[in-house]
């Protein structure tokens, strides 16, 4: 019998999913039947609450999810995850400007009337998320970074919160950065030569979205929907 390699790790980045629980199921699914028998890891890019219909149900899949399989699946924080450790230890402008960012349909979700309520396991669970992971070829970060800055240097609400800075440089970074929180009007991911944003409006109508990686080059190899969709940009890789 022929011996055949074993098929090479994908890894699946999923951008902003902001309360979107049940594209979050669609999307996971095809993510788990796209790998095949190969090996994947999943990193989530972060903005797991507000704005969208249940933000608890997503909370709650996803620290299940990693309690199951600590090793495969990465929760980053986001920007809005940001907005409720400050709104819950911070005054009531704090809490306002994370109510006005979407904060009101999480409470909702929750049955609940302030930010401090929510579990304490949920908000430690939100608290204690990285804010980035780099493997060899990637760096996976919230909003990015600037430019120029070693990585060891970046300023922390950078990570959380850059946007024109980062989105206009065409500066080579060293690795490609994989990315949200700016939605895209088209639904459709931007692939630049340097970085990725994957924030394809989940939330707004748009699809949730994730890119395929291999270990074998930086770009993707597809995208993959929450509606089904795939758009294969490479032929598939087996690289050993």
């Amino acid at each position: 019998m022929e011996n055949r390699p074993a098929p090479s790790p994908r890894t699946y980045a999923i951008g902003d999913v902001h309360g979107c629980d049940r594209k979050l199921g669609r999307l996971f699914k095809l993510c788990v039947e796209h790998s095949e028998d190969r090996p994947c890891q999943f990193i989530f890019l972060g903005d797991y609450i507000d704005r969208g219909p249940d933000s608890r149900a997503v909370i709650e899949w996803l620290m299940s999810a990693q309690a199951m399989i600590p090793q495969q699946l990465l929760c980053l924080r986001g920007n809005h995850e940001d907005l409720l450790a400050k709104a819950v230890r911070g005054t009531e402008d704090d809490e306002d400007q994370w109510l006005m960012n979407g904060g009101a349909k999480t409470l909702a979700s929750y049955g609940l009337g302030r930010s401090r309520d929510i579990p304490e396991a949920h908000r430690k669970w939100m608290r204690d998320l990285p804010l980035l992971f780099r493997d060899e070829r990637r760096l996976y970060v919230h909003a990015g970074i600037v430019p120029g800055v070693p990585l060891q240097q970046q300023p922390r609400d950078a990570l959380l919160w850059i946007r024109d800075e980062f989105l206009s440089s065409t500066a080579d970074h060293g690795s490609l950065v994989v990315h949200g929180p700016t939605p895209l009007e088209s639904g459709r991911p931007d692939l630049r030569r340097n970085r990725l944003n994957l924030d394809t409006g989940a939330c707004f109508g748009g699809p949730l979205t994730a890119a395929v990686f291999c270990d074998a080059i930086a770009e993707p190899l597809a995208f993959l929907t929450d509606a089904g969709d795939v758009t294969q940009l490479r032929e598939e890789l087996d690289l050993q």
